[in-house]
């Protein structure tokens, strides 16, 4: 990749993206960033952002929207299993840790009662087709389509069942000099329960999943045990590190 083109991550939630978004933060500096974590003027912040000649890394809870697509951005993004990613999103706003999700979440006390949240449908599906607005998006019966033909656009994808592979691939496309992988946010991995009303919220990120581990999943098997990059500190800390070992003999 050209250091000079910029790097576009699509963080679709829990997917572990918290995990890879503090590796992008040790990669590029507070300058080289831009985090878009708000729909409001979407497409004008990201369009600043991809103009703007300092930024190098662009990252947030956004769909893939034209403007990026009609950029020449190397795009990324990660993909996890629907139900799995399903059930960590009932659980994450099922705590209830802030106002937002405290009132998407009143009367809602199942994963039935979950369903009618359009936030819980198919979530991947409605990144990857570019929608901003769900409603629409779940009255649309192209939008798995349309999903499908955006992988034209990304240039790698990761998935969270593959996460350590998924950041070597990723630092070796894009140069990163941290590659170290840990997991933040990470959920349990209790039996599913209820499973057809999980795999009815993923009718269409099921299939997506499937389609894009077979485009996709074949990339990361050379980079399945890959030894992560892990930058040196700086000389003044090891120099530090060396005197207190120094010390300890004395």
């Amino acid at each position: 990749m050209s250091k000079s083109k910029k790097l576009v991550f699509i963080h679709i939630p829990k997917t572990a993206g918290t995990s890879l978004r503090l590796l992008l933060e040790s990669n590029y500096s507070e300058a080289e960033r831009a985090a878009i974590y708000s729909h409001q003027d979407l497409d004008k912040n990201l369009a600043k952002a991809l103009a703007d000649p300092k930024i190098k890394c662009i990252y947030g809870h956004f769909p893939l929207r034209p403007v990026v697509i009609d950029s020449d951005a190397t795009v990324v993004t990660l993909l996890r299993e629907p139900i799995a990613r399903s059930i960590s999103h009932y659980n994450h706003y099922s705590k209830r840790m802030n106002d937002k999700h405290a009132k998407l979440m009143e009367g809602i006390e199942s994963p039935q009662d979950f369903t009618k949240l359009v936030q819980s449908n198919n979530r991947q599906t409605a990144f990857l087709s570019g929608y901003l607005n769900q409603k629409e998006f779940l009255k649309d019966t192209e939008v798995l389509s349309k999903a499908f033909t955006n992988f034209d656009r990304l240039d790698a994808v990761g998935f969270t069942e593959h996460y350590s592979a998924s950041i070597a691939y990723f630092g070796e496309l894009l140069d990163w000099k941290n590659t170290q992988a840990e997991h933040h946010n990470k959920g349990g991995g209790k039996p599913v329960s209820n499973r057809d009303i999980w795999a009815a919220m993923n009718a269409y990120d099921l299939p997506l999943y499937a389609k894009a581990l077979e485009r996709f999943g074949p990339m990361l098997e050379i980079y399945e045990g890959r030894k992560p990059r892990i930058p040196s500190e700086p000389l003044h800390k090891r120099i530090a590190g060396y005197l207190r070992g120094l010390s300890s003999k004395f």
